[in-house]
């Protein structure tokens, strides 16, 4: 009997978690030129519209912000370093720049990881470049040092509900 109890209690407990999860509210963002779409979570990624990028999205407590665009050229892989430095040379010199090929659903991008030293603050910035149909995109992600490693997972929640629309 005790063995059937603690029996009906996992497999309520499962159910449960199982509901959890399939309760968790997905908004879609659709890019201007209708060709990626980036699913998220609004309880934990609020958007917002910009006139510098197409799209920001930060987390609930503003601590890491994510960034998308899409441009109407293609970036190649010998201009990857200089785009990326160019992006920050009004903050500072960005240091530990890191850049690698990484799967993210049916997309292969170039991925990248780099530091940036401002107002005597570490932040981290991380994301990609991928060239596809209609030119390149880009997502990155940024926030002080502390606060991107204790985001990681939904950052990387952000990262891979980037895909081409069908």
């Amino acid at each position: 009997m005790l063995n059937r109890l603690i029996l009906l209690f996992l497999l309520s407990a499962t159910c449960m978690t199982g509901q959890t999860k399939s309760n968790t509210k997905v908004e879609t963002y659709t890019s201007r030129k209708k060709l990626y779409e980036i699913k998220y979570a609004p309880e934990r990624w609020i958007r917002a519209d910009t006139s510098d990028w197409d799209v920001e999205f930060h987390d609930q407590y503003n601590l890491v912000t994510a960034y998308f665009i899409e441009y109407d050229y293609f970036i190649s892989d010998k201009k990857l370093k200089s785009t990326i430095e160019d992006e920050y040379k009004e903050f500072g010199k960005i240091k530990n720049l890191k850049i690698y090929k990484k799967k993210i659903n049916d997309l292969t991008v170039n991925y990248f990881e780099c530091e940036l030293d401002y107002n005597d603050l570490l932040y981290k910035y991380q994301g990609f470049i991928y060239n596809g149909k209609g030119g390149s995109i880009q997502m990155q992600f940024g926030a002080q040092a502390e606060a991107i490693e204790q985001n990681k997972d939904i950052i990387d929640e952000l990262s891979n509900g980037i895909s081409i629309v069908k």
